[in-house]
């Protein structure tokens, strides 16, 4: 027999603004442009590009989000470069390929052990010299794909990095035009190939799926802003974004946030910072941090912090609000699939909407409701053992609470 439990939501606000961006602690020393950069449990990392002299650089510098604060690490192994490809897995950074300022195209990887903060070079990537090619990582596995040899030639295909026997496998290519500058984030098994340019389509907008588990490309949502090259892409609470580029003859702010389930593009808060191209990005927690690029000859040192609009962005706080009052019992709950969610506040022939989310992000549960009394069940699908969050929204009012199913 189900159990009912009742969910009391208790004057919760969240600290952190949705959907907002924070200016942060500038990247040190000079602007740079065409740096490679991922993220390793808690901290960022940015390393070798082009500074303000054009020169190609070497060195490397960590992220602490916490202290908003910059600390130089071990230089990068191989030469300074741009155009650099990369990855993370684990407690180790993967980087690679690029072009030195010696015109000089390259195919080494490194691998860069956070814990001991030292390089060891790794196999060549399998594909060979390359240069603006896309990298990111599935599970215990790193993929290089895309990008433009030392004779201008672009490809479209895909090759897998197994860290363990440091080996690379070709996998099955990217359908459609070869390119450069392509961008992709993760969700799950999957990665979302987008943009890039094209030496016989010009700027390419397509959104292509690739499943890590089938080895299969499948077309997705063409993005429906201006098209870009040398873009940022991440992924967040189980959500793809994508923009700040450059497109034909125009630097774009404009962020757009894929939604995978409904295959979906909305645009989101604008980039403050000024237009670039070339730009970095690492995510730390439920944020992600944007900055550094180039427009012209103007290089950029600053850095911003993007937090979205979902249920996983972090700060909840409990605070007494007089319109919202709420509780939550029991927590941990023991049901499996029906919440009752009440409030003596709520104004009868008003109506709130209960969304229910899953720790990736991923709504599980959304319906609107009339309220005629204090009390709504909610016959939501049936949920496994896991955390949740609960969000109630009546006119301007949004609140979420996190819930533990057992």
């Amino acid at each position: 027999m189900q159990k009912l439990f009742t969910l009391l939501i208790i004057c919760i606000t969240i600290n952190a603004k949705a959907d907002s961006w924070v200016q942060k602690a500038s990247y040190p020393g000079m602007g740079l442009d065409d740096a490679f950069s991922f993220a390793i449990g808690n901290y960022g990392y940015v390393g070798s590009g082009r500074d303000s002299n054009y020169i190609e650089r070497k060195d490397f510098w960590q992220y602490d989000a916490v202290n908003d604060f910059w600390t130089q690490k071990a230089d990068f192994g191989g030469v300074g470069r741009t155009g650099a490809s990369g990855f993370s897995i684990g407690n180790n950074g993967y980087v690679g390929l690029g072009v030195d300022s010696a015109f000089k195209w390259h195919q080494d990887f490194w691998e860069y052990n956070s814990l001991l903060n030292i390089w060891t070079q790794l196999a060549d990537f399998g594909g060979g010299k390359r240069t603006y090619a896309i990298g990111f990582s599935i599970g215990n596995m790193g993929y290089v794909g895309t990008g433009e040899d030392s004779v201008l030639l672009y490809y479209n295909d895909l090759w897998q990095y197994n860290p363990v026997i440091d080996t690379w496998l070709q996998k099955s290519s990217l359908p459609g035009h070869a390119r450069i500058g392509a961008s992709c984030f993760v969700l799950g098994n999957d990665a979302y190939i987008i943009g890039g340019f094209s030496d016989s389509l010009g700027l390419i907008n397509t959104l292509t799926k690739y499943n890590s588990v089938s080895d299969t490309w499948s077309p997705k949502a063409n993005f429906p802003g201006t098209s870009i090259s040398r873009a940022i892409s991440f992924s967040l609470c189980g959500n793809g974004y994508y923009g700040i580029g450059k497109g034909i003859s125009i630097f774009v702010r404009d962020l757009w946030q894929y939604d995978a389930v409904n295959d979906f593009w909305t645009q989101k808060a604008t980039y403050p910072g000024i237009g670039r191209v070339n730009a970095s990005v690492f995510k730390i927690g439920s944020n992600a941090y944007i900055g550094i690029g180039s427009r012209g000859s103007a290089f950029f040192r600053t850095f911003y912090e993007y937090t979205p609009d979902s249920a996983c962005t972090t700060g909840i706080a409990d605070v007494e609000v007089v319109h919202w009052d709420f509780n939550i019992y029991p927590n941990p709950a023991k049901a499996k699939n029906e919440f009752s969610v009440s409030s003596r506040h709520w104004a009868v022939g008003s109506t709130v909407e209960i969304k229910v989310f899953d720790t990736k992000g991923k709504i599980v549960f959304s319906k609107q409701y009339p309220i005629t009394g204090s009390d709504i069940t909610l016959r939501a699908a049936n949920l496994p053992s896991g955390i949740y969050y609960v969000q109630v929204s009546e006119g301007e009012h949004k609140v979420s609470r996190k819930v533990v199913v057992e």
